[in-house]
């Protein structure tokens, strides 16, 4: 069964989760996260990082799309939209991961933009899309 974590205590071990998955870069301590873990193993996670009472930008990795059943998705949109009191929210992806671009496309996101060459990975420069959800175009809350 997938526990979901919530706490500070275990932050810092859900973050190297993180940055082992995806290529991301933000302050860990201004941040706040979903935690998920299924027989004491970290098996994903979704970090919210640069709120700023409007929009917050997120990101998620997952060893299992287990992980993305419909009652996580509904948890992280409550949590943006609700909890927070955001009225849009950013994700981003490279533009070479197909399956997380379905992924987000999926879930209701709006590609808003690309940046050309934005991260390297295995010394490739990879272009990146930018996905912005606005509160009144969530259908998960």
């Amino acid at each position: 069964m997938i526990e979901t974590v919530f706490t500070n205590e275990q932050k810092a071990n859900y973050y190297k989760f993180m940055i082992s998955k995806a290529e991301v870069n933000f302050d860990l301590h201004s941040s706040s996260y979903i935690g998920f873990k299924e027989d004491n193993k970290i098996i994903g996670a979704i970090f919210f990082s640069n709120y700023d009472k409007h929009n917050v930008f997120i990101h998620i990795a997952f060893d299992t799309p287990r992980c993305v059943s419909r009652k996580h998705i509904k948890l992280m949109f409550d949590y943006i939209f609700n909890q927070l009191g955001c009225r849009r929210t950013t994700a981003t992806c490279d533009s070479e991961n197909n399956r997380v671009q379905k992924l987000i496309e999926g879930v209701g996101f709006t590609q808003e933009g690309l940046i050309r060459k934005m991260v390297a990975i295995n010394n490739k420069e990879i272009d990146v899309i930018i996905y912005g959800m606005l509160k009144n175009e969530c259908r998960w809350i």
